[in-house]
């Protein structure tokens, strides 16, 4: 307790403090949460619906899924040099406007060619928003504060996850899958055009940046060793959250319990839910532990594996096991904020958002990969499938080996972690400069 009061105290100081400032990080955030909708609604909650209304193989559907992700992947690099060279608010409106145009083109689209390429406008106008937000953040607060204030903006974030699978269920039902996502697209232009206003009215929408060269920075963070081993243990962790939250989790429950659409993404909102309130709360877990990375990141890579076993009863059709299965999945995932403060501590400053956007490059194009490869084998499994007239049902064995593959990576993500290096909590660029300053 002793420890949570000052920390509490010093957050209410800085409400009073900036309060413009926390406003148009508000609004950003809003943004970034009908980005993560985006990437957590298609094609995980409407697996079936895509399927069957648009007569797709399952490698067809869960590229929905992976186009938006190798986009968003791919970019983050670039996205992250872009933010440092010109400024987190001029990008993340422009990273708005281009996912709001994809947003509205999806619900519109009555060709597979066309849902790909609203896919990729999305992943492209999505891939520049999170970096933004962690720029804004990084350049006007104490890196003491940063670790919580991330965990906020994740929150944020993750509760438009939210919101992409039991509410969006239940709008799918009502409405059919077009009408909601049309809906939700309004929305976000909304979101954007409001935030483009808000900023203009403020003192805080300046251009803070620096200049750098892109490939040279991009160079000297791929040749850093702490950064790889991190970037590779939360890049596992991640993929495998994604690949079940957004694209199999929920048909995997349909296909192997038998449970109704509706009860299937009401586990799934529980999975989602638990994230939420993981990555929320890590920034406090980890100043209570002292700032220790690699101790945390070693306990959701445990937290993983222990999941995935859980899961193997699932697949039988024990449905007792889903919720503990699915709610330590969600609580490995508080190794995404903590893995952020932990890159941004093994690089230069300078490159805040290019580090962190080499590390989330590699977290989305993991999630990508691994995406196809489970579309790859339940289409290796079609001589099991059970065709209906709303849905395919693909065998369990099929969400066997897709599990099994799964474990393998998390084991290699649990020895990663093993070999992080330990920060403390402190930049240590800064604190070899200041030897070298004393020298």
């Amino acid at each position: 307790m002793k420890e949570i009061m000052p920390a509490v105290s010093r957050l209410a100081d800085i409400l009073r403090d900036k309060r413009d400032l926390l406003l148009v990080i508000a609004l950003m955030n809003v943004v970034y949460a009908f980005s993560y909708f985006q990437r957590v609604a298609i094609p995980g909650t409407i697996f079936d619906e895509l399927q069957v209304d648009m007569a797709l193989s399952s490698s067809a559907v869960t590229m929905l899924g992976s186009i938006f992700l190798y986009v968003y992947g791919g970019m983050q690099p670039f996205s992250g040099a872009l933010v440092d060279r010109i400024g987190p608010v001029r990008i993340l409106l422009t990273g708005g406007t281009v996912l709001t145009a994809g947003s509205l083109l999806f619900p519109l689209s009555g060709t597979l060619t066309m849902l790909y390429v609203s896919r990729f406008i999305m992943g492209l106008g999505a891939s520049l928003i999170y970096l933004s937000l962690v720029k804004q953040i990084d350049g006007h607060f104490s890196s003491k504060h940063f670790s919580i204030l991330l965990s906020m903006t994740l929150f944020i974030g993750y509760s438009g996850g939210l919101l992409g699978t039991r509410p969006f269920e239940a709008a799918v039902q009502a409405f059919g899958w077009r009408k909601p996502l049309l809906a939700v697209g309004i929305a976000c232009a909304l979101a954007v055009i409001i935030c483009a206003f808000i900023t203009r009215r403020t003192a805080v929408n300046r251009r803070q940046s620096i200049n750098i060269q892109v490939f040279p920075a991009l160079k000297r963070v791929l040749k850093n060793r702490d950064s790889c081993v991190g970037s590779y243990t939360v890049s596992v962790i991640f993929a495998i959250y994604m690949l079940i939250v957004s694209v199999i989790g929920k048909k995997m429950l349909q296909d192997c319990c038998s449970l109704s659409s509706a009860a299937a993404a009401s586990y799934t909102f529980l999975l989602m839910l638990s994230s939420v309130i993981a990555v929320s709360l890590s920034g406090l877990i980890s100043r209570l532990a002292g700032n220790q990375r690699r101790l945390l990141l070693i306990l959701s890579t445990v937290m993983l594996l222990v999941s995935l076993c859980l899961a193997v009863p699932v697949l039988l059709g024990g449905v007792l096991w889903i919720l503990p299965s699915f709610i330590l999945l969600g609580a490995s995932s508080m190794a995404t904020p903590i893995c952020c403060a932990y890159i941004k501590e093994v690089n230069d400053p300078a490159y805040a958002a290019t580090s962190i956007g080499v590390y989330n490059g590699a977290a989305y194009l993991s999630v990508a990969l691994l995406c196809n490869g489970a579309g790859a084998v339940l289409d290796h499994f079609g001589a099991g499938v059970k065709t209906t007239a709303l849905a395919v049902r693909y065998p369990p064995e099929a969400y066997g080996v897709i599990l099994a593959g799964c474990f393998v990576l998390a084991l290699s993500a649990f020895i990663s972690a093993c070999f992080i290096r330990e920060t403390y909590g402190s930049n240590i660029w800064s604190a070899a400069q200041k030897v070298l300053n004393r020298v």
